[in-house]
């Protein structure tokens, strides 16, 4: 009899902690979407927006950090043992993130077409839905349709790489991680003083680039291996927490306060930070993480992923139907789409998100297993 051997736990029901922090990362890149405050009459909300909530892409880095783990506790030893072949990991991959990613982009295709009566780019269109457009670096291509779903294609190459980058050694994978980091930092400061300001290529080159991108990823599975072996176990706890939590405000006020120059900002300044969060945090030994495993915190941590891809639309349709407002009703507005979003997340998530990939993963099974007793059968 052919018997399915399962793979590593879900991680969420491991470190729940990790993922109430989803929901914070994800809140992170809202407010920094909430750039209609970048017009508004009040100049305090402008300084507020340019010198701080602008900085919560940073919860980008926190994702693919975090990317990097996940994919290490959940699918590594299954890979590295055959238990879980290569095409039935990427399949499992692609039905946690295409399905979402095809429901938003569509509307936004029909829009186009219909309401704004704009030709339809069959490269665009072919691009984003197939999670290639990150690697184009024209911003209408790899912003295209729903502007978040880069990083989704970002996530896509990550996925690509994991089986080739587990089969490194560990301290080969560090001395790349050594590498791409040093390089990246030299780039970023060649590029700051040949291109002051902003550029478009150079915004794609250091904050959209795959290639670039795919440190992150490495440093998250370098996470995880010192989060798996106890290293630094003495770094976590409360106090550690605490100054952690502190630090991302800090870094995002500070970083624009300090005029650090943007291609550093895009990704790299905040990459230490983004890699002590998912250790200190995965440990989960302080209060901050006690915290953050109540039901109510895991449940929006868990409609994060539906947080990330039905916001940004939502925000673009209420900026253009309430303009111009007072400053009074921009505030008040803010205040309403992180909220109101949330909560349709997790109406989202348990109504369209879960069912579907559920669906989906089943699917999956049953043609594995049907395909293992047919094999089993021709031998």
């Amino acid at each position: 009899m052919l018997r399915s051997r399962p793979i590593a736990p879900a991680i969420d029901h491991v470190l729940p902690q990790l993922t109430s922090l989803r929901y914070f990362a994800a809140l992170l890149v809202m407010v920094s979407h909430l750039d209609f405050l970048k017009q508004s009459t009040a100049a305090p909300l402008r300084r507020i927006y340019d010198g701080f909530l602008h900085e919560g892409y940073c919860g980008v880095s926190f994702f693919f950090v975090l990317s990097g783990l996940i994919l290490s506790h959940a699918y590594r030893d299954a890979l590295l043992s055959r238990r879980i072949t290569v095409t039935a990991y990427l399949a499992r991959r692609a039905a946690r993130i295409l399905p979402m990613h095809w429901l938003v982009a569509l509307p936004f295709i029909a829009w186009l077409a219909l309401a704004e009566g704009r030709p339809i780019e069959p490269l665009l269109v072919t691009l984003n839905l197939l999670l290639l457009h990150a690697w184009a670096v024209p911003g209408t291509l790899h912003f295209s349709l729903n502007g978040p779903s880069w990083s989704l294609s970002v996530e896509m190459f990550f996925y690509a790489m994991f089986p080739l980058l587990i089969l490194l050694p560990r301290a080969v994978l560090a001395r790349i991680a050594t590498l791409q980091f040093t390089g990246i930092a030299a780039m970023a400061l060649a590029a700051a003083i040949l291109v002051p300001g902003f550029s478009p290529d150079i915004e794609w080159l250091f904050y959209v680039n795959p290639l670039v991108r795919l440190l992150e990823f490495i440093t998250g599975m370098l996470v995880y291996d010192a989060w798996r072996q106890g290293h630094l176990r003495a770094w976590a706890g409360t106090r550690f927490e605490l100054v952690l939590v502190a630090l991302v405000p800090a870094c995002m006020a500070g970083f624009v306060a300090l005029d650090v120059p943007l291609p550093l900002r895009w990704q790299l300044a905040y990459l230490p930070l983004a890699a002590a969060l998912v250790f200190v945090f995965a440990c989960g030994d302080g209060m901050i993480s006690r915290g953050l495993r109540s039901r109510v915190l895991v449940g929006l941590g868990e409609a994060s992923f539906s947080l990330y891809l039905i916001h940004r639309p939502i925000f673009t349709l209420v900026a253009r139907l309430s303009q111009p407002l007072s400053p009074a009703a921009e505030i008040a507005t803010a205040g309403g789409l992180l909220a109101g979003c949330s909560l349709l997340s997790i109406v989202v998530h348990r109504h369209v998100e879960a069912p579907v990939t559920a669906r989906l993963n089943r699917a999956l099974a049953s043609h594995a297993v049907a395909r293992g007793l047919r094999q089993g059968i021709s031998r």
